[in-house]
């Protein structure tokens, strides 16, 4: 999708070859699809939730928690996937050629990808990356008719970090995932966390969010979004990890939101005296929450063999990155004045279609979206 304007993209309406509940997943990038379909790297998963498709009779919709922005003339790339295949009935496309646009955005033929998520994962001699397709359907935008767009200086954002543990204690434990909530004094931007892990090699971290509290919410993925999917080189208790996050995470002045931090190189833990719910520390901006740990697995419906997987509270323990929102502008609710769109490539009308796992393709923005 290429941006004509500034505009963030809000969500995806599409049909698909299943009437059963399937897991739907959006991963986005910056730039070209083009030279990197072969695995995740560089791309950032910002949806990832099971919901009932109802084949050709209705669409369904895919709301991004968290907009995607695109500054206009800029492009960013989509890669749409679910077990309930998407629906195409355009046969006459050419990869790269524009199909759909209107003031503010414009949409690029892609291609698909099937069998499996990317093109790394083909086995048995398979042919993973087919002949160009096209997104079809309907993409929810807000175009910014402001002068503040919301990636580059949103309501002029301070940044500013929070750090509840430095590194120098010898005692401590570990833990794969660590649930916690922050609790916006100011409207905020969660940027980025910093912790130290119990291993020096090269692992897997990702972050989930949800709005309000985790409690009643650790059995599964229901209602997280996971906003942070990325493999790299831990350094133990002699430099901590940096996760940045590529869409900011949004907390409204009295609002709060939970995240949970997963990593098998397990997230270390000094502080031994907490309560699930106390504060734990605080500035003038946010306030953080003792949480809990959920250890051998991601969720507690994960546990096996009648494992404990729902540990005694624990408190994350590092640096929290966030901008401080002194304008009057905050990102989510109003940037800079949006006007919410929908540009419509396809109504569900046509009995001929085939569909496919996945379709990846371009976003080109002709405004601030």
């Amino acid at each position: 999708i290429k941006a004509r304007e500034d505009v963030t993209i809000t969500s995806f309406s599409f049909f698909t070859g299943s009437t059963s509940k399937s897991l739907t997943e959006v991963w986005t990038r910056d730039g070209s699809y083009r030279g990197n379909t072969a695995d995740n790297s560089g791309w950032e998963k910002i949806y990832f939730e099971k919901s009932q498709q109802r084949g050709t009779a209705a669409p369904i919709e895919v709301t991004l928690k968290t907009p995607v922005y695109i500054q206009q003339g800029e492009t960013a790339s989509f890669y749409i996937v679910t077990r309930g295949k998407i629906v195409n009935v355009e046969p006459d496309v050419k990869e790269g050629k524009p199909v759909a646009q209107d003031d503010a955005i414009k949409l690029y033929a892609g291609i698909a990808l099937d069998y499996d998520y990317w093109e790394d994962g083909c086995i048995n001699g398979w042919k993973c990356k087919f002949s160009p397709r096209t997104f079809e359907g309907r993409i929810g935008y807000n175009v910014f008719t402001g002068t503040s767009p919301p990636r580059d200086n949103p309501a002029n954002p301070t940044p500013t970090t929070l750090v509840t543990y430095d590194g120098r204690s010898k005692d401590w434990w570990s833990t794969y995932g660590i649930m916690f909530e922050i609790k916006a004094r100011e409207d905020v931007t969660i940027t980025s966390f910093s912790f130290f892990t119990g291993s020096t090699s090269k692992s897997l971290t990702e972050v989930w969010t949800r709005d309000g509290s985790y409690r009643g919410n650790t059995a599964d993925n229901s209602g997280w979004e996971k906003i942070y999917f990325e493999k790299s080189q831990q350094r133990g208790t002699a430099a901590p990890i940096e996760v940045t996050l590529k869409t900011p995470v949004y907390i409204q002045q009295g609002e709060t939101a939970s995240f949970y931090i997963v990593t098998r190189g397990k997230i270390v833990n000094v502080e031994p005296d907490v309560k699930e719910g106390k504060p734990v520390a605080q500035d003038d901006a946010i306030k953080l929450y003792a949480g809990i740990a959920l250890d051998y697995d991601y969720w507690e419906d994960g546990c096996i063999n009648g494992w404990k997987c729902k540990f005694s509270p624990r408190t994350f323990e590092g640096r929290i990155g966030y901008n401080v929102f002194t304008g009057t502008s905050p990102p989510r609710d109003n940037p800079a004045n949006p006007t919410p769109t929908t540009l419509v490539t396809y109504d569900g009308r046509s009995k001929d279609w085939w569909s496919t796992y996945g379709i990846m393709f371009e976003i080109k923005a002709r405004e601030d979206v």
